[in-house]
C-alpha cells in the first residue's frame, strides 16, 4: 500500500527566495481512519484471542497509560516507541515570582520505537486524483 499525495503550489520559504516566488510540495493525506473496534477485529482475526479480550486489554493499557503519564512516567512499549508528558512554561525574572500556573498546555509526546521506524524505510507514494470543489483557498492545488 501507499501513501496517497497532492501536490501544492506555495510561496517558497526558503530563507533569501524571492517574495513572490513559489514552488510545488507534495502534501500527503489521511486516507482513512481505522476506528478501535475495528484495530480490535484486525488484530482478533490474526490471533486466538477474541476481540472482547483484545479490547479490554487496549482500554486497560490507556487506562494505565493515563493514570502514569500524568504522575510523571514515561512509558516505553519496547520497539513500538516511548510516551511522555513535556511543555514549557512562561518565564520570570526570579525563582520567587514562579508558580506552577506559569507552565503552558501539557502535551503528550511519542518517540517511535525501531519497529515503526523500519516502516518509515520502503514507504511508497502514489499520486491522488482529486475532484475540486470551488472554494476560497489562496493556494495554488495541482493535480
Amino acid at each position: 500500500m501507499s501513501l496517497k499525495f497532492s501536490l501544492v503550489h506555495r510561496k517558497d520559504m526558503t530563507k533569501g527566495a524571492p517574495a513572490d516566488r513559489k514552488l510545488y510540495y507534495g502534501l500527503t493525506r489521511v486516507s482513512s481512519r481505522l476506528d478501535l473496534e475495528k484495530l480490535c477485529d484486525a488484530i482478533a482475526s490474526r490471533s486466538t484471542a477474541s476481540r472482547g479480550d483484545i479490547k479490554l486489554v487496549l482500554e486497560g493499557l490507556i487506562y494505565e497509560m493515563c493514570s502514569k503519564l500524568t504522575e510523571g512516567y514515561s512509558i516505553s512499549l519496547g520497539s513500538f516507541g516511548t510516551f511522555r508528558i513535556t511543555n514549557g512554561s512562561k518565564g520570570v525574572a526570579t525563582p520567587e515570582e514562579f508558580n506552577a500556573s506559569m507552565f503552558n498546555k501539557g502535551r503528550i509526546t511519542f518517540s517511535a520505537g525501531t519497529m515503526l521506524r523500519g516502516a518509515l524505510k520502503d514507504l511508497k507514494y502514489e499520486k491522488m486524483q482529486v475532484v475540486t470543489v470551488e472554494e476560497q483557498c489562496d493556494k495554488e492545488h495541482v493535480y
